[in-house]
């Protein structure tokens, strides 16, 4: 089978390109033939490809004049370059299947009507609520924004704080709500039931597949459980709730050490408040066997996340290490843990609930047997799991109903 990967990004700059590789690499180990469609960008992995991608726009430039800044905003809405660009990739690979990830903005939905005009099917993985709001994180300055209008979007300067750029992506919102673009979607996948029924709810007229996220590689069972410490990894910003998790440290009186992995903007306040309470430490950005180094010395991963993150791959990995996740009941965090088995829950920012499920980690009487039903929790994240239901799914997407494509050009 021949795919055509589709990302706005061609480097390692979040889940969505993990994503995005992890499904290349799979396809590849497995047979078949891969292309990819994106934006220039100097950090770009090297792929023959490239020479189809999109011009580099960054569009958190304030340097823009004003006319580069009204181009800009077209493309969002239309990208010409994009379209013209993915028909001639098209033309060249001739894919079965196309596999989008994250394309608003940089390559926006003209490419959607390209596949469409060619006839090749198409599946999208949701990795946000783009399609269903102009925040495509439900998260307007580090409060929870569960709302969908793109009017109350510009009222409520819900796209970085700014009243021009969430018009802009209110009028991409109506503008292919009125030409139904992604109707031309054949499949719909998310990485989270939570997910699937927030699009829903908010009246997203079309099916979606659950398809878990694989873990590459899949490590080996863990030898023994236990752990000496609280692991938080992510961004230090306030959506990311470390603050209550500070407080449950300050409540534990260093009955509980915390290590925290990750940068972010709300580091030195989170250092500041973290100072005097005895055994917590930062430890910065880590990647590689620093990172896995500090994953396999933990006692437990934290997510005292305060908004609907949708499947953040650290818990699958904490999980898949065997080690238990105590994590917020926000977005689809929770739908992966089974309390007092494999992990606990607690109430967003509520530092008192996260001192209890702390201490009922710490009185769980067999450390092993909690190591072990984590790593069994996530056994359909393995790579063989996921390309077994990826292929359903593509097949699923070529024998679509749909009946207005045309040939192939």
């Amino acid at each position: 089978m021949r795919v055509l990967l589709i990302n706005k990004f061609h480097y390692l700059k979040g889940g969505a390109e993990r994503a995005y590789f992890d499904t290349a690499r799979i396809l590849a180990e497995n047979g078949h033939e891969v292309a990819f469609f994106a934006m220039e960008h100097p950090e770009n992995l090297e792929t023959p490809w490239s020479r189809f991608f999109v011009s580099k726009v960054d569009y958190h430039d304030e340097d823009m004049g004003v006319f580069s800044k009204l181009g800009a905003a077209m493309r969002i809405v239309w990208n010409h370059e994009a379209a013209k660009k993915l028909d001639a990739l098209i033309r060249e690979f001739r894919p079965d299947v196309a596999h989008l990830h994250n394309t608003y903005h940089q390559l926006s939905p003209s490419i959607i009507w390209t596949l469409h005009r060619h006839g090749v099917r198409s599946v999208m993985t949701l990795h946000d609520y783009k399609l269903i709001s102009p925040s495509y994180n439900l998260l307007v300055r580090g409060k929870v924004w569960d709302h969908t209008s793109g009017l109350r979007a510009v009222l409520d300067r819900a796209v970085q704080g700014s009243q021009l750029k969430s018009a802009i992506c209110a009028i991409e919102k109506w503008v292919h709500g009125m030409l139904g673009t992604f109707g031309k979607i054949d499949v719909y996948i998310a990485p989270s039931r939570f997910l699937i029924d927030r699009f829903h709810r908010a009246g997203f007229p079309y099916p979606i597949q659950h398809v878990v996220q694989p873990i590459l590689p899949f490590p080996d069972p863990p030898a023994i459980g236990g752990g000496e410490y609280l692991l938080f990894i992510g961004r230090l910003s306030g959506e990311k709730g470390v603050e209550t998790l500070i407080d449950a440290c300050a409540v534990l009186r260093g009955d509980a050490s915390l290590k925290i992995i990750g940068n972010g903007p709300g580091e030195f306040m989170l250092r500041e408040r973290a100072k005097g309470i005895l055994g917590i430490e930062f430890l910065g950005y880590q990647t590689g066997d620093a990172w896995e180094r500090a994953l396999q010395g933990a006692k437990a991963l934290v997510i005292p996340s305060i908004w609907h993150e949708n499947m953040p791959y650290v818990v699958l990995e904490a999980l898949s290490r065997g080690k238990p996740v105590i994590a917020s009941r926000m977005g689809g965090i929770p739908e992966r843990i089974r309390e007092g088995e494999n992990g606990w829950l607690f109430e967003a920012g509520n530092a008192d609930d996260l001192v209890r499920a702390i201490r009922s980690l710490m009185l769980s009487p067999d450390p092993v047997l909690l190591a072990r039903a984590a790593y069994e929790s996530v056994a359909d994240a393995r790579p063989e799991a996921y390309y077994q239901k990826l292929l359903s799914v593509y097949r699923a997407a070529e024998l679509s109903g749909k009946d207005d494509r045309k040939g192939k050009a």
